[in-house]
């Protein structure tokens, strides 16, 4: 994922943290806020209870690689977290993506492929 599609500061986390917009779910957490730039950027956040590097870092890859499999359907002007949970250690690549599409959809982030006109549908 190209570098001004992450969120890499710290006070970059910590603005999206005081925004106050999360969702709640069983994996992880999404915090939202809006950024006025014409892209999304995403930002992964995996403490030490999840498990070693090795682990924190494989959840990392896959939450971030589900992110950009997805970027097309994604609104533009947002900045997200991710923050992981202990219990996404179980999950693999698919039901991680499954589990970033449900939380992108209920933040109402998540548009429908193109109609016949060229634009998005919003879901």
């Amino acid at each position: 994922m190209k570098r001004c599609l992450r969120l890499t500061k710290n006070f970059e986390f910590m603005d999206v943290y005081k925004a106050k917009k999360r969702r709640i779910g069983p994996f992880f957490n999404m915090y939202t806020k809006r950024n006025n730039l014409q892209y999304t950027r995403l930002g992964v956040s995996v403490s030490k209870k999840v498990g070693k590097s090795v682990v924190r870092n494989k959840v990392k890859r896959r939450i971030k690689e589900a992110f950009r499999n997805n970027f097309e359907f994604i609104k533009n002007g947002f900045d997200i977290v991710i923050k992981a949970k202990p219990e996404i250690v179980k999950l693999d690549y698919w039901e991680i993506e499954n589990e970033l599409k449900k939380m992108l959809k209920k933040g109402r982030l998540l548009i429908d492929k193109k109609n016949d006109n060229g634009n998005y549908n919003l879901l």
